[in-house]
């Protein structure tokens, strides 16, 4: 008995370790990308004719019919427009987990600090239940030139393969991650604005804001548009220093699928 609850103890280990690589985003990641976007296979330059989806949304320019989730915290909560029509598979996995009621009592477990915080995690710590459902983290990534890493865009986390320095791939899965911004200091607005071809995507990520460094690495499924204050009352929470969790639990209550249209009629 000792011996499986030793051995479940180090793949949990394992998970947590190679989950928290996947998700590091520190200045130093940020300003590597960018200097080195022009060797990257994927960069910031997309044709005109690639619709870039998220400023309609931050706008509130949704279509009636338009798939939304909102999200409950004990801190508030905020609504996100899906995208199936970018990340068919990964909004499908994800609806799967809302109507199943699997975000009810889990928790947002790690925040860095004005960048990022996870969610969806079933234990404070963000690792998975010993009998979690494989096929739920193992989602092939949906990357499109139409979605990008802006201010309140929701990424979809699974398990990893790889590492952050040899081809990693992030799956799709159960938690997410909601991304808050780096400071675009004038270094850093000169390195994105030099980089060939990147007009639009560039304009984006310095007037809304965003962690450009994982563009393109990690599926982007949904972008928030009402609830911001909450995305930054959870970015600005007191965090362990050696794991980023928050001090206080901060619950996710529920999660919901709704159109736009109905989701305007809850809140009037």
């Amino acid at each position: 008995m000792k011996s499986s609850q030793t051995q479940t103890g180090k793949s949990r280990k394992f998970l947590n370790a190679a989950f928290a690589a996947m998700i590091v985003l520190t200045a130093a990641m940020v300003i590597a990308t960018v200097v080195n976007s022009s060797r990257r296979k994927h960069s910031f330059g997309i044709p005109d004719d690639i619709e870039l989806v998220q400023e309609a949304t931050i706008a509130g320019n949704i279509a009636d019919d338009a798939p939304v989730t909102v999200i409950s915290t004990n801190l508030g909560d905020f609504a996100a427009e899906l995208y199936p029509q970018f990340a068919p598979e990964t909004v499908a996995n994800y609806t799967s987990l809302v109507e199943s009621g699997y975000y009810s009592g889990t928790y947002i477990y790690t925040v860095e600090k004005g960048l990022y915080f996870g969610g969806g995690g079933k234990f404070t710590d963000g690792s998975l239940p010993d009998d979690y459902d494989k096929s739920t983290e193992t989602v092939e990534p949906e990357l499109s030139k139409s979605l990008w890493p802006l201010r309140g865009a929701m990424m979809s986390c699974g398990l990893t393969h790889a590492t952050l320095f040899n081809g990693q791939e992030t799956y799709s899965g159960s938690r997410f991650l909601v991304s808050g911004t780096i400071d675009f200091t004038d270094e850093i607005k000169q390195q994105l604005s030099s980089t060939g071809g990147a007009g639009r995507v560039v304009d984006l990520f310095l007037k809304y804001g965003g962690t450009p460094n994982v563009s393109q690495q990690i599926t982007v499924f949904a972008q928030v548009f009402d609830g911001m204050d909450v995305i930054d009352a959870v970015l600005s929470v007191e965090t362990d220093e050696e794991n980023s969790r928050p001090y206080r639990e901060i619950v996710i209550n529920g999660a919901e699928i709704c159109t736009y249209a109905d989701y305007l009629k809850k809140a009037s």
